[in-house]
């Protein structure tokens, strides 16, 4: 499975190189009818294309392991909370399963407890579907235990967290490892501080039907400060309304290979948010993070697997 995903991004990377190479011999031939250059073409084209691709490909499976850490500080004023600074982690997309493991996750949580963060959140694509192809999942779950956040680990859950047809295994396994997953729940995290948990409206072979955001913030104080935690980025304008001060997803991989970067940002857009980075309304801010793992090849080009640091100011 995993072979056959690296030879598409194979397939796609040699078809572009080639596509490239045909319009610079289209543009030679072009300018020699035209008097401006010599009948010389270039006869490496097809060695240049492979050796390129070739390049392209070892770079993004050695790319694809590397776990950045980006960080964003922001302030909010006129909220009473009884807190000088909130530090969040936020991760998405770790997608466990046949390709990644105990040892990447454990590079994640390293790269997790080095931040010190109050609270780690993480926005679903936990699993990547079955959890039996997971080679040592006792071993996932001991690493994942080992988060140290003293405010809590909370998730919700993705589209690719099905396991069997239910996403039951998947939650219990989750509580295995001391996180808190919340499926259109509300959590008082401290006094006037509150996240919001969305369920997944979309998850793979099963219906899902959600709770109104307006049901979900009612009888919230407005002074309150409210973390909503989302798979999927979306109508940043309409959730801002009922609200939700800080709106955390993931799910794009930011495109995980170009040119995919370019058309995933341009599908997010049309839905009313970004596909990745920081958003700024009037009273919400929006972080969409690239994911700390990948789905499908295990490669990455033009995107990054990053855990994202957050620093909230009151």
């Amino acid at each position: 499975m995993q072979f056959s995903n690296v030879w598409i991004t194979i397939f796609l990377y040699i078809f572009m190189l080639f596509a490239l190479f045909v319009l610079v011999d289209l543009a030679r031939l072009v300018l020699h009818f035209a008097g401006k250059l010599p009948a010389k073409f270039n006869v490496y084209s097809v060695g240049s294309a492979l050796v390129l691709c070739f390049g392209l490909i070892v770079y993004g499976a050695s790319n694809a392991r590397l776990i950045e850490t980006v960080n964003y500080n922001m302030n909010y004023v006129g909220k009473s909370i009884n807190l000088e600074n909130l530090r969040i982690v936020l991760i998405s997309d770790t997608h466990i399963g046949s390709s990644i493991g105990k040892n990447h996750i454990k590079r994640v949580v390293d790269e997790i407890n080095r931040a010190e963060p109050d609270i780690v959140c993480i926005a679903g694509d936990v699993f990547d579907g079955n959890i039996d192809q997971v080679s040592d999942l006792q071993g996932v779950i001991t690493e994942l235990r080992k988060i140290n956040a003293p405010l809590g680990v909370f998730a919700c859950l993705g589209n690719h967290d099905v396991d069997r047809r239910s996403t039951d295994r998947i939650v219990q396994t989750l509580n295995e490892a001391n996180i808190t997953v919340l499926q259109d729940e509300v959590y008082e995290l401290m006094d006037t501080i509150y996240i919001i948990g969305r369920k997944e409206i979309y998850p793979i072979g099963i219906e899902s039907v959600r709770k109104p955001t307006a049901e979900l913030v009612s009888g919230l104080d407005s002074d309150s400060f409210i973390i909503m935690l989302d798979h999927r980025p979306s109508q940043f304008l309409q959730t801002e309304k009922f609200g939700v001060n800080l709106f955390l997803a993931g799910h794009t991989h930011k495109g995980q290979i170009f040119p995919g970067t370019i058309i995933t940002s341009a599908i997010f857009k049309r839905a009313g948010a970004i596909a990745y980075g920081h958003w700024q309304g009037n009273t919400m801010q929006a972080i969409v993070t690239s994911g700390a793992g990948f789905w499908g090849p295990s490669i990455r080009i033009g995107t990054q697997s990053e855990v994202v640091v957050i620093d909230v100011g009151f």
